[in-house]
């Protein structure tokens, strides 16, 4: 039960700490330009670039496999450790108090080991996050630095930042920003084969 509530608060945190990722690597002077005069104004929701062009929902699926992969070893592993304090239990009675700690330390160790793989499966999990994001966040800046140069915005503001709380009328830029990613992708694509 505590590994199914595990895997559910890492299934739950995926998007959340891909976004966090992506705004702890990238820093915001790379997208925000100085304001000047009747400036334009433009937003990006870097989440749905990040969960909808096609080398995060590529990281997103691979981490699931991993994840669902990781989740029967150690689903098996908590079987076997129920079964041994199942049995311990039933026992117990019938063992000297020398043989009761034996099984009952011999049961702790299992536990704290299993748990420990447990924590440390959730932290490669998130270092494998924020490697793919971070690359998908750097590319994305670079690419929303160079269309809002040629479109002459005047500021790129990120939507889900803490910062902004209100912007008059700003151009979304995040459906053209995905689609140049995905083509920009391609082209890196081609030229590799």
């Amino acid at each position: 039960m505590h590994f199914s509530g595990l895997l559910r608060q890492v299934r739950q945190l995926l998007p959340l700490l891909v976004l966090c990722t992506a705004y702890a690597r990238t820093s915001p002077a790379q997208a925000v330009a100085t304001p000047g005069a009747g400036g334009k104004y433009a937003v990006v929701d870097m989440q749905a670039v990040i969960l909808n062009v096609e080398e995060g929902k590529s990281a997103r699926a691979d981490l699931e496999k991993q994840i669902k992969a990781k989740e029967k070893d150690l689903l098996k592993k908590k079987e076997e450790l129920d079964k041994m304090n199942q049995e311990w239990e039933k026992q117990a009675p019938l063992l000297n108090e020398q043989a009761r700690m034996g099984k009952q330390k011999e049961f702790q160790e299992k536990f704290m080991s299993l748990r420990n793989e447990e924590m440390s499966f959730q932290n490669e999990i998130k270092g494998k996050e924020q490697a793919a994001t971070q690359k998908i966040a750097i590319a994305v800046s670079k690419l929303v630095n160079d269309m809002a140069k040629q479109r002459g915005f005047e500021m790129v503001f990120e939507t889900n930042s803490a910062g902004l709380l209100y912007l008059k009328d700003p151009v979304d830029m995040t459906k053209d920003v995905i689609a140049a990613f995905e083509a920009q992708s391609k082209k890196g694509n081609t030229a590799k084969k």
